[in-house]
């Protein structure tokens, strides 16, 4: 798809707010691993069963893509438990570069930088496994980021976390919800639009279970909060404006039931909903608007005997042409995107498949319900996709592809598959990791600053946890990712759409070359500020905007119409001049159709460090 590009001029701006101080055996071993749910004891252990004989041939990629410099690494895990649902990209310490960010059963959160160090402060020590990766946003909005870690143990022992970029837990955490496990990813959402992000905790209290809000401060959110549930949690919380009224609303399950809450934790009406012969686990909701009349339709994924793909809308009724049966037991969370960059919408979903044989792993369907040409995607060879599908148009050709996990290694390597729009495996497809990447999947972004893709993916062995990242072709550009890791991205909440509207690419380094991407509805006004300070204050028109403890500093860097693309790139070469070097800067915009007159919205937030 082509991009319409407007280039403004920043730089007098920006110099403004600086002024004041193997391939496989003959006879293989093929090995397929399933998830069990244990019910009351525990759930998420992993089981392997094993067969050898001869597998009907797989494409088995060149192996030509290769991985980072210094990758992969490894972590350590529990011999029953093993992470499920990737890893995260951040940029932990605003130097332009993401870092690699996830967590293991080996009670440790880790994070590294593009070259596979240890960032400073990790590994981090943690009370409990994290069977979950974490978020990581800036909560309170002062330019940093955070990471939300949840833990567990066997049947109780797990902890809320939030720790800052150095890894240090905030005053106040680890928090107990009465020593029960705290289960799925955080789901991290300004519920209340006072600028600061909540999260949404589920504590599993067996045989039931509640949803909490917290604020980042450790500060337990009353009233009608937390909700009970029929069951123990199931999933990671999904939040959107589901009946188009201003405000959002939350849409969790039980293992029995699908809920949807208003903000102050009352139930909508048309919920909470059971589906017969179907039961929730590990899924997590998609909402986006399928049929354009505002309101949101709830995606979701369900196990058991009528194990599928299910659509309602947000009171509850069923949407045509739904739902969409997949034939044996998922654990996969749906995805909604564009395939063919055509303004209609897909749904993707995975389930476990056979254990030989040709067996089918994933699916897009139309909004309608129809099988879109080329899908079901299969394997020769049994098994399936349960992990998060994510998408991204990696080859600039104006479709996205699909990157999906599978339950099946041979010989001890696994499966990464990456799939073109119409089902074709791409070149040098699938990747071949080490270990099982069952219920992992891939995270996508500009990892080192180089301006093309990387790919992450976790991999599970005997002997603990690789963590791989692959150096992939193709123009980076943040717009053409679409659904870049479980739940949609790093705050998580399953919106489709609801990709940060800000992004920074390039290397903030002397003499480096940056751009921003501002993001937004065509014909709406964009602003764009800058500023040194460190603080926030309110202002009437313009929003959160930053100042200096003693003097002003902020700068307007440009205000322009979004064009038909939908985005405003703008291009900064950072001068070579050391009088730049380790200064901050926060960047923040403000989209609508007058924001001046407040009908705006603030963009995310980010910060900057010239190294």
């Amino acid at each position: 798809m082509t991009k319409s590009i407007a280039v403004l001029t920043v730089l007098a701006a920006l110099f403004l707010l600086t002024s004041s101080p193997c391939p496989c055996q003959d006879e293989p071993e093929v090995k397929i691993a399933r998830l069990t749910d244990l019910g009351d004891a525990v759930a998420g252990r992993m089981e392997i069963s094993a067969f050898n004989g001869p597998v009907p041939a797989l494409p088995q990629g060149s192996r030509a893509i290769s991985q980072m410099p210094g990758w992969p690494v490894s972590m350590g895990s529990d011999t029953m438990f093993k992470p499920t649902r990737g890893l995260v990209f951040a940029d932990l310490d605003g130097d332009g570069p993401l870092e690699v960010i996830t967590s293991s059963t080996d009670n440790t959160l880790y994070a590294w930088d593009y070259t596979g160090a240890a960032m400073p402060g990790f590994p981090v020590t943690l009370i409990g496994m994290a069977q979950y990766p974490p978020s990581v946003a800036d909560l309170e909005g002062d330019g940093d980021l955070e990471i939300v870690q949840f833990t567990r143990g066997w049947t109780d022992g797990g902890r809320l976390y939030i720790l800052d970029h150095l890894g240090t837990p905030l005053p106040g955490f680890p928090k107990s919800l009465n020593n029960n496990n705290v289960t799925s990813t955080p789901t991290l959402h300004d519920l209340d639009n006072d600028g600061d992000l909540e999260i949404l905790a589920p504590e599993r209290d067996y045989p039931v279970g509640l949803l909490h809000v917290f604020e980042y401060d450790g500060s337990e959110w009353g009233g009608n909060w937390p909700v009970a549930l029929d069951h123990v949690p199931a999933c990671t919380a999904a939040v959107g404006d589901l009946d188009d009224d201003g405000a959002p609303e939350i849409v969790f399950y039980s293992y029995d039931s699908i809920y949807a809450w208003e903000v102050d934790g009352t139930i909508m009406p048309g919920w909470p909903k059971q589906i017969t012969n179907v039961s929730f686990s590990y899924q997590s909701p998609a909402l986006v608007d399928l049929d354009g009349d505002e309101d949101l339709e709830i995606v979701v994924g369900g196990h058991k005997d009528a194990a599928g793909c299910y659509i309602f809308h947000h009171d509850g009724s069923t949407y045509p042409g739904w739902p969409k049966l997949v034939g044996s037991w998922t654990y996969c969370a749906p995805t909604v995107t564009d395939l063919e960059g055509d303004g209609k919408l897909e749904i993707l979903d995975g389930r476990a498949g056979g254990m030989s044989g040709t067996s089918n792993c994933f699916w897009a369907w139309t909004s309608a319900g129809s099988t879109k040409p080329g899908f079901p995607y299969s394997s020769s060879h049994g098994g399936g996709s349960e992990g998060p599908l994510t998408v991204a148009d990696i080859n600039n050709d104006g479709f996205m592809e699909i990157f999906a996990d599978h339950n099946i290694t041979i010989s001890d390597d696994g499966y990464l598959f990456g799939v073109d729009a119409f089902g074709n495996d791409l070149p040098d497809f699938p990747l071949r990791p080490r270990g099982f990447t069952y219920m992992n999947g891939a995270a996508i972004g500009d990892v080192d600053g180089d301006g093309d893709y990387e790919l992450g993916v976790l991999s599970t062995h005997d002997l603990g946890v690789d963590v791989n990242l692959y150096d992939l072709t193709g123009t980076y550009h943040p717009s053409e990712i679409s659904w870049e890791v479980y739940h949609q991205n790093r705050r998580r909440g399953g919106l489709k759409g609801s990709e940060d509207k800000l992004h920074i690419q390039g290397r903030f380094g002397l003499g480096g070359n940056v751009a921003f991407y501002l993001h937004g509805e065509p014909g709406n006004k964009a602003f764009l500020w800058a500023s040194r300070g460190t603080a926030k204050i309110q202002h009437p028109s313009f929003g959160w905007v930053f100042i200096d403890s003693s003097t002003i500093q902020v700068r307007l860097l440009f205000n322009a119409l979004i064009p038909q693309a939908g985005e405003i790139v703008s291009n900064v070469t950072i001068p070579n001049n050391p009088a730049f070097q380790g200064k901050t800067f926060y960047f923040q915009g403000l989209i609508g159709a007058d924001p001046l007159n407040g009908d705006g919205k603030l963009t995310n937030m980010l910060a900057r460090t010239v190294q």
